[in-house]
Formats: structure tokens, C-alpha cells, sequence
């Protein structure tokens, strides 16, 4: 058939189709059997008719063998379901028929997407619950390394030689110490004093602490210094153009001043004319490399004279600062550096008191090494309130390290001598608590000390009883307290740090060889930082900490 007949013929057959659509009668036309039917008669006439033979509607149809004739049985209910029910025709109108595709489709699409939603909303669920339990799963693996990591922290500081003790067993009088330090690597400079007898001498002991703090915390430099250094530092050079008269307030070195203006060094040097002073970092592998670089300078002078001058050097570079007025408080010259150096000159012309130097970056922890050979710590009550607080202050002082006791050991053949220093120790706490309340105080006890005793060394007579009495000394003032003589092993430890290779001690079983020095402050440190640990693993554990505190 030709192209143009097909489509004659197509569009004959739609007219058609359309022509019905409008014409066919909207409620249809219905077709069946309105009169009775005998279904007897007709069930045996159905048996020939082929039409009636198949599966119909709703008959049933059942096919026996009867007899030898082989005669096939048919029961039918199909006529007289036929009579009971009417059936009618109908044709779709022109609107029903253009518009059913797009409508069955529609509705198709919203099925499926309807049972797409369910279906993605119970994988959702399903992924929500395995999340859920894979949460609760790692919840409970958190909380039990919590409990694991909790009860390390809480056997060291229990069970320990090396642990701190604190007042009423309270390791959160650490909290704002630890927060200070964190806090100063951003922007300001806190100082930390480490007083001592000649155990500390030459920055032993202190040059490590310092070294470890730095590096965890930030901050450069050496620290605080004198003008007129009587022992050699391991770690600063100093050297002066011209003798001054220095005044120390305790120990061996003692050189008594009359108004008690010693200064937060116990010790002071007085100026009264023109003088340089040289500090230069010294290039040896004994000095740790924090503190070889600083970049901030300040000098602690007081009761100067009108036109004060001091000039600082370094490189080719200078600056000079004069105080124009006599001021007899104290004053602080500060010099910023753009830049890290190694060794200054003060030039310094008029009449005052010198205090100290300090060589510090310009954020974070400064540690001043404060020897005074033969003391035993009993000295602050004689150095100038006012001036100390003051100089304190200045310094942003947060913590105050008080190594004592092993001066006074020899001396004591009793247990009132115990007694008398543990009250001598507490008024010097309670005396600088009262003039630095925001720095926090830790006693160090004194090392172990042996003696030949009817001819064998042993430890000092009533060394221990010392060391306890100490400790309750700086307890019950609210300070914490170290055990050095614990952590070093007990009684009769120092033999055995002598008898080390290499030698921990030197031979007199008192003093640490400058390795021994080094053993006991990484032993400090490693339980200073500990407390620092710990106090971070709270915070990153708040909820943890929290639900075990309630």
C-alpha cells in the first residue's frame, strides 16, 4: 500500500475512533441475561459447544472417565453466573483518552517515587541504627581508654616517689598555674624563680627544667641574672669594667645590708659612678638551646638618682633610656629587640641599685636560676616586702621553686630542731604568699646526704624526719612539696648515685655531679609534666570528667 493510502487509512480509522468517543453514550451499554435459563436443559447441550468448553470467568471444570465409554463429564455454573451478572461497555471520551497516558504515567512516577522515598527512608533508618550501635560502640571504647588512661593519672599521683603532693591531695591547685603557662606562649612573659642552696649552683638542675618548659610552652632566653654574678654560670658569661659593692642577703656568701634591699635575687649591687655590664651566652654543648637567644632586655634598678642613664648595646646597635628624676622605688627599663641575640652590654652611669637583668623573649617561660650557697632557705623574711612584692609583680611571677634543707640537716640532733625549722620553712611560705598570692609555691626537699656512721655510711640521723616535717610545712601553708630524697631511692640512696657510672654524686654523698643534676630535674620535669598532661586530658575528656565527678 502507498504512503499517502496508509495515511488516508489511519486517519480514517481515528475520525472513527473520535466519532465514537463523542458519540457513544457516556454511561455505557450494558449486556446480559434478563430472563431465567434453565440450566438443566442447557448443561448437556454446553457439552458439545466449544465455546464453553475453556476456562471461563469463574467456572470450574472437572474432567472425569465414566465407565468403559470414556463419556467426558462437564459441570458448569457459567450460565447461571452468566444470568445472575450484567456487563457494560464503555468507550473512553476524547479527554479521557488524551489525557490517561500522561495521568498513568504521573501516577506511576509518584509510585515509584513514593516506595523510593519509603525504601531510601528505611535504609536511612537502617543506616541511622548501624550508626547508631557502631556510636555507642565507640562510646564505650572511649569511655573505657577514659577510665584506663584516668586511673594511670590517678596511681601516679597516689602511689608515686615522684608525684607531687598538694594540700588536701588536690592536683587541680595546678589548674591555673598550668593555664598561666599556656597561656603566656601568646603574648606575655612569665617568670619562674628556682631558689636554692649550692645544689642549683651554676644553673644545674634549673638550666634543664627551664630548657623543658620553653620547649612545651615557649619563651627564650636565660632569665633573670645579677649584676655581679659570684658563681660562674654554666650558661651565662658576665663580666663587669668595674668592681661594685654587692650585698647577699643568705648562705656562706653573706654580705649584710642595712634597709634589707636585696631584691627578688637576694642580693643587690649598688652603683655610684659609671660601669659596663657584659652578658654573653656561652658557646659550650652545657647550655641548652632555649636559652641561648633572647630578645627582650629589662633592667630592675631602685632609689636612682636624677639623670639615670642607661645605654644598651648590642651588635652595632644601641638605645639609651634615662630616668630624669631620683625615683626611690623601683624602676624597669625595657628594651624590645627586632631581633635574637646572644650577648648585650649595659652601659650605666649614676648612682642606684642594681637588682637584676633579665634576658627573656619577648612571650612565654623565663626561669631564673637563684643559688645562694649555704642557705637554708630561711632568708626571705629579711629581704624588703615592698621591693620583693613589687619586683615580683613585675616580673609576672606563677611559680616559685624553694630547694632546701640539706644545709640544716647537720645541724639538727633532735626532733625539736625538726620542729624548729619546719616552723622557720612555713613562715617563709606564708611570707611569700602573702607577697605574690598568684604564683604557687612547690618546696623541693633536700637529696639524700650519708655520713660514716661507727665507721659505714649511712644516711644523715633524722633526715627523714626533716623531709616530713617539710612536707607538712608546706601543706599545711598551702604549698605542694617534692620528695627529691624519695625519688632518688630512700636511704642510702646516695651511695648508690655515687657508686653510678658515670658518678650521679660527687664523693662527698651530698652534692650531684652536673650529670646527677641533670637525672633529678628530668625526674622533675617528667612529673611536672605529668600534672600538665593531665590536666589537658581533662579538658579534652569534659564529658568523661564530668560524669565520673558527679
Amino acid at each position: 500500500m502507498k504512503a499517502y493510502k496508509s495515511l488516508i487509512f489511519f486517519l480514517s480509522i481515528l475520525a472513527v475512533m473520535i466519532l465514537m468517543s463523542l458519540f457513544f453514550p457516556t454511561e455505557g451499554i450494558t449486556i446480559g441475561y434478563k430472563a431465567e435459563i434453565d440450566t438443566t436443559s442447557t448443561a448437556q447441550d454446553s457439552l458439545n459447544d466449544p465455546l464453553t468448553t475453556g476456562n471461563l470467568g469463574t467456572a470450574e471444570a472437572t474432567f472425569e472417565t465414566v465407565d468403559d465409554d470414556s463419556v467426558l463429564v462437564y459441570e458448569s455454573d457459567f450460565l447461571s453466573q452468566l444470568a445472575k451478572e450484567n456487563f457494560t461497555l464503555r468507550f473512553p471520551s476524547l479527554q479521557q483518552a488524551m489525557s490517561s497516558t500522561s495521568s498513568n504515567a504521573t501516577s506511576v512516577e509518584s509510585d515509584l517515587a513514593r516506595t523510593e522515598r519509603e525504601l531510601r527512608m528505611q535504609i536511612e533508618q537502617d543506616s541511622l541504627n548501624r550508626l547508631n550501635d557502631s556510636l555507642l560502640a565507640q562510646e564505650e571504647k572511649e569511655k573505657k581508654a577514659f577510665m584506663d588512661t584516668l586511673s594511670f593519672y590517678q596511681k601516679f599521683a597516689t602511689k608515686s616517689a615522684a608525684r607531687i603532693y598538694f594540700p588536701n591531695d588536690d592536683v587541680h591547685v595546678m589548674d591555673k598555674l598550668i593555664a598561666s603557662l599556656q597561656k603566656c606562649g601568646r603574648g606575655e612573659v612569665v617568670h619562674i624563680l628556682h631558689y636554692g642552696d649550692s645544689q642549683i649552683e651554676s644553673d644545674r638542675i634549673t638550666g634543664f627544667i627551664r630548657e623543658k618548659l620553653q620547649q612545651r610552652f615557649g619563651g627564650n632566653g636565660p632569665g633573670l641574672c645579677p649584676a655581679m654574678q659570684p658563681i660562674a654560670s654554666y650558661t651565662v658569661a658576665q663580666w663587669a669594667s668595674d668592681s661594685l659593692p654587692r650585698f647577699i642577703a643568705d648562705g656562706n656568701l653573706r654580705q649584710k645590708l642595712s634597709d634589707d634591699h636585696y631584691g627578688v635575687l637576694a642580693q643587690m649591687a649598688k652603683l655610684n659612678g659609671k660601669v659596663t655590664l657584659n652578658y654573653t651566652i656561652r658557646n659550650s654543648n652545657k647550655v641548652y638551646s632555649k636559652a641561648k637567644k633572647f630578645s627582650q632586655i629589662r633592667l630592675l634598678v631602685g632609689n636612682t638618682g636624677a639623670n639615670f642613664t642607661a645605654k644598651l648595646r648590642w651588635g652595632k646597635r644601641d638605645s639609651v633610656q634615662v630616668i630624669d628624676a631620683a625615683v626611690p622605688e623601683m624602676s624597669v627599663l625595657t628594651w624590645k629587640l627586632d631581633t635574637m641575640v646572644s650577648d648585650v652590654k649595659l652601659d650605666l652611669s649614676g648612682t642606684g641599685e642594681i637588682y637584676g637583668v633579665t634576658m627573656d623573649g619577648r612571650s612565654g617561660v623565663s626561669m631564673d636560676n637563684i643559688p645562694l650557697r649555704g642557705s637554708s632557705g630561711t632568708f626571705f623574711t629579711r629581704i624588703n616586702s615592698h621591693l620583693l612584692s613589687a619586683s615580683m609583680s613585675e616580673l609576672n611571677v606563677k611559680l616559685i621553686l624553694l630547694e632546701y634543707g640539706g644545709n640544716y640537716t647537720p645541724h639538727i640532733y633532735s626532733m625539736d630542731r625538726v620542729q624548729k625549722y619546719k616552723e622557720m620553712i612555713a613562715s617563709q611560705i606564708n611570707y611569700l604568699k602573702r607577697l605574690c598570692p598568684s604564683a604557687m609555691i612547690i618546696l623541693i626537699g633536700p637529696a639524700d646526704m650519708t655520713k660514716k656512721i661507727d665507721g659505714e655510711l649511712q644516711t644523715y640521723p633524722f633526715l627523714e624526719e626533716n623531709i616530713e616535717g617539710m612536707k607538712q610545712a608546706a601543706l599545711e601553708n598551702g604549698a605542694a612539696f617534692w620528695n627529691m630524697y624519695e625519688v632518688m631511692g630512700g636511704r642510702n640512696s646516695m651511695i648508690k648515685w655515687v657508686d653510678h657510672v658515670p658518678a650521679w654524686a660527687a664523693s662527698d654523698y651530698i652534692h650531684f655531679t652536673p650529670t646527677g643534676a641533670g637525672r633529678i630535674a628530668d625526674m622533675f620535669v617528667q612529673s611536672f609534666m605529668n600534672y600538665c598532661d593531665y590536666y589537658d586530658f581533662l579538658k579534652r575528656n569534659k564529658k568523661w570528667a564530668e560524669e565520673v565527678t558527679k
